[in-house]
């Protein structure tokens, strides 16, 4: 199966911060991540897969009230969500033998906590466009948008015939 992305790693590194010697295949997870649970946590699934069809298709260049969308807004948005998801998985890798770190002679690495600091600084980044999209949203028209596909959304609300999202799940709480 063939996964649309919606932006491409000469995207990521033209506007960004990313090398252009960095692998693929180090960019390629992180944009799926950031495209799969962050974007369609925040847009929706129904308008995800709409984007998606129309970038598969081609039909994107034609369209551009959802040109629009992308290029200003979902673009902007996924090159820094991409660049926080990066932090770790450049840094940090997964072996045979446990988690490791590359070092190399020539240059210095920073560590854990700076690290963190960095990804949460382009974690901000991120957020700040995610303002920006979700405000477009709401004030642009965009009926996948307010789809009810998943009931995991706020805009699902008046969709769904009943909505708990002042319950945080996580926390332990018990239904009965």
């Amino acid at each position: 199966m063939n996964k649309v992305l919606l932006i491409s790693e000469e995207t990521l590194k033209t506007y960004s911060l990313v090398n252009d010697n960095i692998d693929g295949k180090y960019l390629l997870p992180a944009i799926q991540t950031a495209q799969d649970i962050d974007l369609e946590t925040l847009i929706g699934k129904a308008l995800l897969d709409k984007l998606c069809k129309l970038v598969e298709t081609g039909e994107i260049v034609n369209n551009s009230k959802y040109r629009t969308l992308l290029d200003d807004y979902i673009t902007p948005y996924l090159v820094w969500q991409v660049m926080s998801n990066l932090q770790l998985g450049i840094n940090y890798k997964l072996s045979n033998s446990g988690v490791i770190t590359n070092d190399d002679e020539r240059k210095s690495r920073l560590d854990y906590r700076n690290n963190q600091l960095l990804q949460e600084q382009y974690k901000h980044y991120a957020d700040s466009y995610a303002i920006k999209l979700k405000d477009y949203l709401c004030s642009g028209d965009y009926p996948e948008y307010h789809q009810c596909i998943n009931y995991s959304h706020a805009e699902d609300v008046e969709l769904c015939g009943i909505y708990l999202g002042d319950i945080n799940i996580n926390r332990g709480y018990k239904y009965k």
